[in-house]
């Protein structure tokens, strides 16, 4: 679904939620193929995919979902 978001650069620092509307953290950074979003809280840093995006409307970053396995993308980062 990456194909929902037209400027990947906006997402920067804005709030990402999940599909269920749970607060999952921050975008602060983007790749060729994933979006970096640091949790708030606990300050962790995920690495999410981009397929798993499923819109942006200019404030928030919706995913279908917030957890997935490796094999999909989905990964902890420092």
């Amino acid at each position: 679904m990456a194909d929902n978001v037209q400027n990947w650069d906006a997402t920067f620092h804005k709030t990402v939620r999940s599909k269920d509307g749970k607060l999952v953290g921050n975008v602060d950074g983007v790749a060729e193929s994933s979006v970096f979003v640091s949790t708030e809280g606990a300050r962790t840093r995920y690495k999410i995919p981009k397929h798993i995006v499923e819109g942006f409307d200019g404030h928030e970053v919706e995913l279908e979902r917030f957890k997935g396995g490796a094999d999909e993308g989905f990964r902890e980062v420092k």
